[in-house]
């Protein structure tokens, strides 16, 4: 089972056999910490900071998520996050804001196959 996700996962574009290096082999805890990735709820303060157009908070919660993704070798999400962050910290608000529905992309996209 966790092999066949760590394929997936891999063929996804995600670094899982080095990030199981870095847990020191011990499948079950990279388990654990993948299938907590849909219950994060930096997406959703995102999305609220975003919608109020509060660039301070979103760059935040952004940064935030650009880690867990990191963390857990999920690198186009961290890439996507990373583009967004990149906007706000050149001062281009009005580009990162509109990259939420890519990011949210994104979270889906990895949230649903952590949980198969």
């Amino acid at each position: 089972m966790a092999n066949e996700l760590f394929d997936k996962l891999e063929d996804m574009g995600a670094e899982a056999e080095d990030t199981l290096e870095r847990l020191m082999g011990d499948e079950e805890l990279y388990l654990e910490y993948l299938r907590q990735l849909p219950e994060n709820k930096n997406i959703i303060e995102l999305r609220k900071a975003v919608d109020s157009g509060d660039c301070d908070k979103a760059m935040k919660e952004v940064h935030t998520l650009k880690g867990v993704a990191l963390n857990l070798g999920l690198l186009p999400l961290a890439d996507v996050c990373m583009d967004m962050l990149l906007d706000f910290r050149a001062g281009n608000n009005d580009a990162a804001l509109g990259q939420i529905d890519a990011v949210e992309e994104s979270f889906k996209e990895w949230s649903e196959a952590v949980k198969e």
